[in-house]
């Protein structure tokens, strides 16, 4: 029997070695794979109750900084102009009749004749204020239907917008239900102080 060399064995032996220390290396590699997948899998999940919350908080910065203009509001300015108006029109009437009485005060030749003068200029003053008040009251009455009509515009409004707002609310729950948000992730979002900073929790 020949005798084989001792040198030739190294290769081979090399062999088995290089390729034992690459199943080690892959083992390991299985191994950290496996157990991150299982810690991800592990990690506790929201409740569906807290999935609602954190939405709530993220559809509360999704709010328009500045409010929508109130149409009840706006209707009570546009008549409160009306109303000044007339009051205006009523009181540069009343203003003229006060002034041709100065005039003929001035000249009345006795008291008699003054106070004749004022009796019949403080009639004329009332019917002056009288020819204003079918004006008053025909602002009141439009008032009164421009605000029926605002304060159901309002009314529609605010159902429009508040269901709009559960629904959003609705859907990113079920996107953090279906998603299986952690509950790290939620509670980050709870304490972020605006939408960039809840967008960043992980």
């Amino acid at each position: 029997m020949l005798a084989v060399p001792a040198g030739r064995c190294l290769p081979v032996r090399n062999g088995f070695r290089l390729k034992e220390e690459r199943m080690k290396t892959l083992k390991l590699v299985l191994v950290a794979v496996v157990a991150l997948a299982f810690g991800a899998s592990c990690a506790k999940k929201a409740t569906p109750a807290e999935c609602k919350a954190a939405c709530e908080k993220k559809v509360g910065f999704q709010k328009p900084a500045q409010p929508p203009e109130d149409p009840v509001q706006k209707v009570e300015q546009e008549f409160q102009q009306k109303i000044q108006q007339v009051q205006q029109e009523q009181a540069q009437a009343i203003q003229a009749v006060n002034q041709e009485l100065q005039q003929k005060l001035q000249e009345a030749k006795d008291d008699k004749a003054k106070e004749a003068l004022n009796e019949e200029y403080n009639k004329k003053r009332q019917e002056v204020a009288a020819q204003f008040q079918p004006k008053f009251q025909e602002i009141a009455q439009q008032k009164a239907q421009a605000l029926q009509a605002a304060q159901e515009q309002k009314a529609k409004a605010e159902a429009e917008a508040k269901a709009a707002q559960e629904q959003a609310i609705q859907d990113c729950a079920d996107q953090c239900v279906k998603q299986k948000w952690t509950k790290a992730k939620v509670d980050c979002q709870m304490k972020a102080a605006d939408l960039a900073a809840f967008e960043k929790c992980k």
